[in-house]
């Protein structure tokens, strides 16, 4: 392919009105730039205060934040024989955020980025960077709860309500297959490799180049995979799917932290598990859509000791109901965590009691055509006394509090 026509391809992205895909043969341009200002307040509890009682900021602020704007580049070469060669490197890029390292940097290929291969026949493989089939699984079941107005109202994410343990990794085997009278089955194994680059590597001694092989044929591994899959099916106005993912060798005490926080297995013979499953499905109706998802994530380690060993599980609830019509969409969205019920395998170590949390949101955006539109919410995050969940804004809630967060702001893809 002629290089000015690719760099042709890429320049005229950011100098014409937005467009989709910008393509010339297999290469595109694509992208959407969104932000918006929020405006948060934190509320307390009868008798409790924020943990920081110095930082007027966590009760409140007005900011202006991006909305997971991003670019990317992706090919897809027609091989013959209904076969096609794929590559992709897309880039979160960060607008009006600040006084983070993270937000000020836009990392290259820092989302889905991969090299992939697609059969009509048989399905698409894809190797790189890319979300789990578990997260994949609630935009299968309810492509309106996935796919928000405001992404900072969102309820799902490893910080939210919902699918805390979808999410996007680096070292993922992802398979799609392809859909069969509405059925659609797709796969993911993230590698889970680590730090120490492999198992019993902490047994390693790297200044004498040597091995304590006792050592580490009983030392758990300290890896971590995880291995999802998402069976779905969308016929016509409706939708509905299930995901399951597990992953090894690590445990997370659910009383304990409300945001995904794994625990390692580093004793010999004791067993760690960490597993979810969600099901759900939309239906639409002429101008109206509602659609749910319900998901119960689930852990337990034992052999470790007495007073650490626990057993936990936690259910979750996301409904929503849309309204669509010409350029203006509404959303109500409502989602709810239960308490952790389960056991911490001692009495001396009882379970958390209020661990639960409710959030609704009301959602409203205007279509100046398919590119551009405006976008607005109001969000309630409601926590119980030992839960600290937050929106997918990424506020920091302290224990107990609740959360209310106005949101306008404008998004344009390309």
């Amino acid at each position: 392919m002629n290089k000015n026509l690719i760099a042709l391809a890429v320049s005229t992205a950011f100098t014409l009105p937005a467009m989709a895909d910008v393509a010339v043969g297999p290469f595109s341009v694509y992208g959407t730039a969104q932000s918006a200002i929020e405006n948060v307040n934190i509320s307390f509890a009868s008798g409790a205060t924020t943990n920081s009682t110095t930082d007027t900021s966590k009760i409140s602020q007005t900011r202006l934040m991006d909305q997971t704007s991003k670019l990317g580049f992706k090919i897809a070469h027609d091989l013959g024989s209904g076969m096609t060669g794929l590559a992709q490197v897309e880039s979160r890029i960060y607008l009006g955020n600040g006084g983070n390292n993270t937000q000020d940097k836009a990392e290259l290929g820092s989302r889905n980025t991969f090299v992939g291969l697609g059969s009509s026949e048989w399905g698409t493989v894809r190797l790189g960077r890319h979300d789990t089939a578990y997260k994949l699984s609630l935009k299968a079941a309810a492509p309106f709860i996935y796919n928000n107005v405001n992404d900072a109202s969102a309820e799902y994410g490893k910080e939210q309500i919902l699918t805390r343990l979808g999410d996007r990794f680096t070292d993922v085997v992802a398979y799609e297959s392809p859909k069969v009278n509405g059925f659609q089955v797709l796969v993911s194994h993230n590698m889970g490799k680590d730090s120490d680059n492999g198992l019993g590597a902490a047994k390693y001694d790297y200044a004498n180049q040597t091995k304590d092989m006792a050592a580490m044929s009983t030392t758990p591994a300290t890896l971590a995979p995880q291995t999802a899959i998402s069976i779905g099916y969308a016929n016509g106005p409706f939708t509905a799917a299930y995901g399951y993912t597990a992953v090894s060798n690590v445990a997370w005490q659910l009383d304990s932290s409300s945001s995904r926080k794994y625990s390692f297995n580093t004793t010999p013979g004791a067993s760690f598990g960490l597993s979810a499953y969600q099901l759900g499905g939309q239906y639409t109706f002429g101008e109206y859509a509602v659609g749910g998802m319900y998901e119960v994530t689930t852990s337990s380690q034992q052999g470790v000791s007495a007073t650490k060993d626990f057993s936990q599980s936690q259910a979750s609830l996301a409904l929503i109901g849309a309204y669509k019509s010409g350029p203006n969409e509404f959303h109500f969205r409502y989602a709810v965590a239960s308490d952790v019920t389960g056991n911490t395998g001692t009495a001396t170590n009882t379970l958390k009691t209020d661990t639960g949390a409710t959030q609704y949101s009301l959602m409203y955006a205007y279509e100046f055509n398919k590119s551009v539109k405006f976008v607005s919410s109001y969000t309630n995050l409601a926590n119980k006394a030992n839960a600290k969940f937050t929106s997918a804004s990424g506020f920091a809630v302290d224990t107990g509090a609740t959360l209310s967060q106005i949101a306008v702001g404008l998004a344009a893809t390309f």
